[in-house]
């Protein structure tokens, strides 16, 4: 995953997934992860918003990635927001059990 700061400051960065199923987002959300974590040492939340095809953090009120996901509604386009969310959370909980991380919660937006 390449994230590319938005300002000349880095407050924001942003990266763009190209995956078209949860099994090809897994390195983007572990890239995803492991940015936040380096970011700060509290508590992160990662925030799904299907509507606008992407995943933030590590708060919803200081953003510092955003992860686009175009193909994110159509993973499942037969499943509610919520079954959605809960495969990412899924995934995400496996990623944070791998490493070690007990201080991500994953919520939709």
């Amino acid at each position: 995953m390449q994230w590319a700061a938005t300002d000349q400051f880095g407050n924001l960065y942003m990266g763009e997934s190209g995956a078209k199923t949860l099994a090809e987002l897994r390195p983007d959300l572990e890239s995803l992860v492991d940015e936040l974590c380096a970011r700060t040492p509290d508590p992160v939340r990662i925030s799904v918003d299907i509507d606008y095809a992407e995943m933030n953090g590590p708060d919803p009120e200081q953003v510092s990635h955003v992860l686009l996901v175009p193909g994110l509604e159509a993973f499942h386009s037969d499943q509610a927001p919520a079954a959605i969310l809960a495969e990412i959370a899924e995934a995400v909980n496996q990623i944070c059990a791998e490493r070690g991380i007990d201080r991500i919660t994953v919520e939709l937006a």
